[in-house]
């Protein structure tokens, strides 16, 4: 089958973890047999309006993998405008569908990620084309009301007019439906693809020190992620315990307030703060630590999990929409979001009972349920 992937977002290049999960799942899809093909209209902000000179702009075709992928670089131009950039977007978007139509042929279906905005490009291209699309769901924003009427009222639409629509978690698909209504139709879960890195890293690689336990969490440092509620619940649960380390990748908004409640804390000598990560340094994060933890207030999934678990670690997780669909009970422990003395007992409760946790058993379930293959 000739299948085109539309993104929402996509990585600048390949080391680019923004949306890497899309570029990964597409490559698992030519990997399999399929033609697939990518384009993504990639947008600048207007606060690096320098780059209009300097940057790149127009069309660009690259081979990933031997993937076709044609982007069009631009200024998002329309910041003032209400709905200004999403128009401009997907009018570069239709420039590049012909281009790609052109140059690799009419694909045989479209896989959307994300209605707004490769949804609603999806259903341009139909309607000019005749060609069937899929969409799959992954914005928190329906949990988290951030949607106005009018965007609400688009999203509908765009389902009504898809031929199959998908969500990451069982919970998101209740969760669309009930926001959608029964006339869109139903909702199918299709789990994002663990990227085959963690499945082959060596179980071996991962033996260390007794001496020590090492927590990582890894996430963009904004106050959805719940980090505060991670440091508090660390310094409660190991506050007294120096054996103990909590290893902290990625960056934000949010970091410089972390630092000064581990400060606080008393714990800034063992909560190290590893900065924003690739993908090849996730997984050697992961080959340094123990367990791993998610403090999310609200994940439509939660990718870095499945990694965690590709490479045999248990995790302490929130139920924050997501992690319940993954997370076994041979896999680790859940606890509600926000619950900062839950966390810190789950914390300390893995701890303790670490031997129970297997890790050949845990990467085998994962690879079963999420893996290229499986997916």
């Amino acid at each position: 089958m000739h299948i085109l992937i539309i993104p929402s977002w996509y990585p600048e290049h390949k080391t680019d973890i923004s949306g890497s999960f899309f570029r990964e799942q597409a490559l698992a899809l030519k990997k399999h047999g399929h033609r697939v093909g990518v384009i993504y209209p990639q947008l600048r902000s207007f606060l690096a309006w320098k780059s209009a000179f300097t940057g790149k702009n127009g069309v660009e075709q690259q081979l990933d993998n031997g993937m076709p992928t044609l982007r069009f670089h631009s200024m998002a131009w329309f910041p003032l405008v209400p709905d200004g950039n999403t128009c401009l977007w997907l009018q570069l978007g239709l420039r590049l569908y012909a281009k790609y139509a052109h140059r690799y042929g009419q694909p045989d279906l479209i896989h959307a990620h994300s209605m707004l905005n490769a949804g609603s490009l999806a259903r341009r291209i139909k309607w000019r084309y005749g060609i069937p699309f899929v969409i799959t769901e992954h914005k928190s924003a329906y949990a988290r009301d951030c949607l106005r009427k009018p965007q609400l009222l688009r999203v509908r639409s765009i389902a009504e007019c898809a031929s199959g629509r998908f969500a990451v978690s069982q919970p998101f698909c209740i969760l669309l439906e009930k926001l959608l209504g029964p006339a869109v139709g139903t909702w199918e879960e299709m789990p994002n693809v663990v990227e085959q890195r963690f499945v082959d890293y060596a179980l071996t690689d991962t033996v260390r020190n007794t001496d020590s336990f090492v927590f990582l969490n890894v996430a963009l440092l904004t106050e959805n992620k719940g980090v505060h509620t991670l440091i508090s619940a660390f310094a409660k649960a190991f506050g007294n315990d120096p054996s103990v380390v909590l290893n902290i990748g990625g960056d934000g908004s949010e970091r410089p307030r972390l630092e000064a409640l581990a400060r606080h804390l008393g714990v800034s000598d063992r909560v190290q703060f590893l900065g924003a990560l690739t993908r090849e340094q996730v997984a050697e994060a992961m080959a340094q630590a123990d367990a791993f933890v998610l403090s999310s207030r609200y994940e439509t999934f939660g990718v870095v999990i499945i990694e965690a678990l590709a490479m045999g670690r248990p995790v302490v997780a929130t139920r924050c929409g997501g992690p319940e669909s993954i997370v076994r009970r041979q896999d680790g422990l859940l606890v509600s979001p926000g619950d900062g003395d839950g966390l810190s007992d789950a914390m300390r409760r893995l701890r303790e009972g670490y031997g129970q946790y297997q890790a050949e058993e845990i990467r085998a379930a994962c690879t079963a349920r999420f893996g290229e293959q499986a997916v």
